[in-house]
């Protein structure tokens, strides 16, 4: 009786290491999932702005829209000179409007036939993690005829692989540009 038993009893104490075995990978994987997961929610491996010129003839302007990723922004304005900051809190609320701004038009300009148009700041707002500007230049005739060059080096100062990304709405079909550390004028 004895001699059936210490098999079986081997058997069952390898299925329990097995057992054991798999449980420890699987405990293993899920920290590795975990760790991965984390660390994406915590930064963002793509580093891009996305801006959009809608011209409007009528009323002889054009419109600009930014979507900035507001942590970018953030170490954009701290290390233009600005102090440890929070954009969306309430201590910074009187200052942040024109600490943007000043950024934007340091780093954005648009010109019409070699005339750089003034830029004017319109307002913000926040979206989870992306901050939307919004700015218009005004007293621009004859939009569609001029030619329109575009400077654009938001973000270069700090990520190596920053890519902004420019459409253009000003005629019968948009156009797209793309602007990074080599190239930021077009």
């Amino acid at each position: 009786f004895l001699v059936f038993l210490i098999p079986s009893f081997f058997n069952d104490f390898i299925k329990l290491h097995r057992l054991g075995f798999i449980m420890i990978y699987n405990i293993k994987s899920l920290a590795i999932y975990f760790f991965v997961i984390w660390s994406m929610v915590q930064s963002h491996p793509f580093h891009a702005t996305i801006t959009s010129f809608n011209c409007n003839p009528n009323n002889q302007s054009v419109e600009i829209t930014i979507k900035l990723f507001t942590n970018d922004l953030e170490n954009a304005l701290k290390k233009s000179g600005g102090s440890d900051l929070r954009i969306d809190s309430e201590s910074t609320r009187t200052t942040i409007d024109s600490l943007i701004f000043d950024y934007i038009k340091n780093n954005l300009s648009l010109s019409f036939n070699d005339k750089r148009g003034k830029i004017l700041w319109v307002g913000k707002e926040f979206e989870n993690d992306i901050t939307w500007s919004y700015l218009e230049i005004k007293n621009i005739k004859n939009i569609p005829g001029k030619k329109i060059s575009i400077k654009n080096k938001l973000f270069l100062e700090i990520f190596d692989d920053q890519l902004n990304i420019c459409h253009f709405y000003c005629g019968e079909k948009p156009e797209t540009l793309m602007f990074h550390k080599e190239n930021y004028y077009g």
